[in-house]
């Protein structure tokens, strides 16, 4: 009979064990005092038993890692029964220290989600030989790993995951131009991969299966969470074709963008134009006096705004338009008849021009 031991248990049989051995040291005393016949012959037989209990701890330590094997986390064990019908399916052994016999086996597996890297060579649709290196994340069915370990063995992986892998990626990939696995196209080939395999597995497993027991049809023996397509190596020429390829059409696009804006600045240069000749059209019969006294009263406000000192002109007649001088630090150039610090050289008296000069 195969059972697991807990670590609470092993502690239990260490303590009863010191107990035992203080209960008997006070055993030994009393009948020393009140029995000593009966103490000397128990020393006699204690002795002879010490010495067999001595031997049989020595065998039991030499085959304490073949009776107690440990199941660490994540793990799971099959036992094998020498005596007892082979492979034992009922149920596998799960974590902690499991007693078994030293004529029987048991094979450890792990129970944890696990990755696999293997490459595939491909001939795509075009006819080129590409290799792709492909990940595989995988995890057995804890509950099956009986009939797993029986049906198929500890290399199930290389026995029945990647080949089912490599036949789907040649089948799949030859769907696809080089350019489509090696681009944008990568997740689309991906999920492809992962329901073909699924499919294959499930009716590989269904054959396996059936062999065995015909109440387990329909279940799983091993899950496949994902596959992804990590590299693909593509011949030089392809590869830098491809790269010139993808050059040449990010310079389409910017050539695109250049046209339309080229054609929204000839849009705009046309509307620009369009209103200027309707403009022209406009004032052609003329510009009337009494838009030029309004522009005229708004130079007199823009020059009433300013706080530089300065000269203003005012034209002949009652509209002319004003003459704004800037006077700083050029005063002294302005002709005499301007200028009114300036005096006529031949009465020495100042002029006085139709000026004036305001701050």
């Amino acid at each position: 009979m195969n059972i697991n031991i807990s670590g609470d248990f092993a502690l239990l049989v260490a303590g009863g064990l010191i107990l035992a051995l203080i209960l008997s040291n006070l055993l030994m005393r009393v009948l020393k005092r009140y029995k000593p016949k009966w103490h000397k012959r128990i020393l006699s037989w204690r002795f002879r038993a010490g010495v067999t209990l001595l031997i049989l701890l020595f065998i039991a330590v030499a085959l304490v890692k073949i009776i107690f094997i440990k199941v660490d986390s994540g793990q799971v064990g099959v036992l094998w029964k020498r005596i007892g019908g082979g492979t034992f399916v009922e149920h596998p052994f799960y974590e902690g220290t499991v007693l078994v016999y030293p004529w029987d086996t048991l094979t450890i597996y792990s129970s944890r989600f696990q990755t696999a890297t293997t490459q595939v060579h491909a001939i795509t649709s075009e006819g080129l030989r590409i290799q792709l290196d492909i990940t595989v994340r995988y995890r057995p069915v804890v509950e099956h790993i009986p009939y797993l370990h029986k049906l198929v063995g500890e290399d199930y992986l290389d026995e029945m995951v990647i080949p089912e892998v490599a036949s789907a990626v040649r089948m799949i990939v030859s769907d696809y131009t080089a350019e489509q696995v090696y681009g944008h196209q990568r997740l689309e080939v991906q999920a492809r991969l992962l329901n073909t395999v699924l499919k294959e597995l499930q009716l590989q497993e269904k054959t396996i299966l059936e062999q065995e027991n015909s109440t387990m049809q329909g279940h799983n023996l091993v899950n496949l969470d994902d596959m992804l397509i990590r590299q693909v190596d593509v011949p030089d020429k392809v590869h830098n074709a491809i790269i010139s390829k993808v050059n040449q059409m990010y310079l389409n696009q910017e050539y695109e963008m250049r046209l339309e804006v080229a054609k929204k600045e000839a849009e705009r240069k046309k509307t620009e134009a369009q209103g200027i000749a309707d403009f022209q059209e406009t004032v052609s019969g003329g510009i009337s006096e009494t838009y030029l006294r309004w522009r005229g009263i708004e130079a007199t406000i823009e020059l009433a705004k300013s706080n530089n000192a300065k000269v203003v002109v005012i034209g002949s007649g009652k509209d002319g338009l004003p003459l704004i001088l800037n006077t700083e630090g050029s005063t002294s150039a302005l002709p005499a008849s301007v200028n009114p610090n300036a005096t006529d050289p031949q009465s020495q008296e100042p002029q006085t021009p139709n000026a004036t000069k305001s701050q």
